[in-house]
């Protein structure tokens, strides 16, 4: 079986106040750990499987002066490709509590809710194609935000 060369694809975090996913009125600090991935050259296991994974990433989420405040953190996409025509929505993460896989978007997409400070951990992972995914490097750009819901 042939196997197409994929170089690592990078993610790379910004945090933003934000203004579709709530009122941005109130203030809180979001610390995204790691804050840029590297995704390892995918190996033929990997193309069996239909993607690669990258994790954990763990988001802090808290108030400003950790005062008692509700909040919401939602995570989008800063381009609908990851290049080499590679969509963006074949980057996938889910919560480590829950078992479902989300396709990236560009849109807000929630994430979790709270009042207090809290962690949250994220898996990452890319579906591969070995027939459609051309060889070479992609990059996806991600926004977390933190606003009132």
């Amino acid at each position: 079986a042939a196997c197409a060369t994929m170089l690592p694809a990078l993610m790379a975090p910004s945090v933003a106040i934000a203004q579709s996913c709530g009122d941005s009125s109130g203030r809180y600090v979001v610390r995204v750990q790691p804050g840029l991935l590297a995704f390892p050259n995918p190996t033929p296991d990997d193309f069996a499987a239909g993607w690669i994974e990258h994790g954990p990433v763990v988001l802090n989420v808290r108030p400003r002066g950790n005062q008692n405040r509700p909040w919401v953190v939602c995570l989008r996409a800063d381009s609908p490709e990851m290049g080499g025509g590679k969509p963006v929505s074949d980057l996938e993460y889910r919560r480590d509590d829950r078992g479902t896989w989300t396709a990236m978007q560009i849109g807000d997409q929630p994430l979790a809710e709270g009042d207090r400070g809290d962690r949250i951990t994220l898996q990452f992972r890319i579906r591969l194609d070995e027939a459609t995914d051309p060889a070479g490097s992609y990059r996806a750009d991600y926004t977390v935000t933190a606003s009132r819901p």
